[in-house]
């Protein structure tokens, strides 16, 4: 009786490994959407990061309960998703660095699908310039700030210093003297030049010799009721130490 018992166990569990490696006829996905984000008044791409930045949202079409899928970013304001199902779908872009935006009902064919979005930035980084005295050892970055729309407001500023492409307010070395400052209250945005530096000399720990780092300007908005609110950037700098 127990033989029994245990062979019709053995037959149960081959029987279910069996019909899990079964395929299934369900299709898989079938289009790649890609695209931009771009500033409507400048044409320019509007620069996120790729950890806590600026991300699209999904909801495919056609089911009871939508779902959000939430896809990335880059760092200088691209995105591809090459699996996606084609469907109908809405995408939410909020919780960003721009004003949000929302595309309804937008449908996505099989194969390459450009879908483009146009925002407005909270912030914009202009005549932004990274430079490098090897006498003072000292990076500086120069620029002004405008607002996206006159009720934006600066939080704070920061001149970004990391080892590769990605950086930005979640991937920096940990320097603050002269290279940030913040606003309490929020200073009104106008036509004022900020001055950000760092002193290589002063963090040679971080910074040896003979290497690549990048560099970035950073700013903070403040606005009402928009949600939350990420970083705006410039397109980093890289320099050789």
């Amino acid at each position: 009786m127990k033989k029994s018992t245990i062979h019709i166990l053995i037959a149960f569990v081959l029987s279910a490994g069996f019909m899990s490696c079964e395929k299934d006829n369900m299709p898989g996905p079938d289009a790649r959407v890609y695209g931009k984000i771009t500033d409507k008044t400048t044409g320019q791409l509007v620069e996120t990061e790729l950890v806590n930045g600026a991300r699209i949202e999904a909801f495919e079409l056609g089911y009871p309960t939508q779902v959000s899928q939430v896809w990335v970013i880059k760092n200088n304001g691209e995105y591809r998703n090459n699996l996606v199902f084609s469907a109908n779908y809405d995408f939410q872009l909020r919780n960003s660095n721009f004003y949000p935006v929302s595309l309804l009902n937008i449908k996505v064919n099989p194969g390459d699908n450009e879908l483009n979005f146009q925002v407005d930035p909270y912030i914009r980084i202009k005549n932004p310039q990274i430079t490098y005295n090897a006498t003072s050892k000292l990076v500086t970055a120069t620029f002004t700030l405008e607002g996206g729309k006159p009720e934006v407001k600066v939080r704070a500023v920061r001149l970004y210093a990391f080892n590769d492409i990605y950086v930005g307010e979640a991937t920096k070395f940990s320097i603050t003297a002269n290279s940030t400052a913040s606003y309490t209250p929020s200073r009104t945005i106008d036509a004022s030049s900020y001055t950000l530096t760092i002193d290589v000399g002063a963090n040679a720990a971080l910074f040896p010799a003979g290497r690549d780092y990048y560099f970035r300007i950073g700013a903070l908005a403040d606005v009402p009721n928009v949600g939350t609110i990420r970083h705006n950037f410039a397109p980093n700098v890289k320099i050789t130490l």
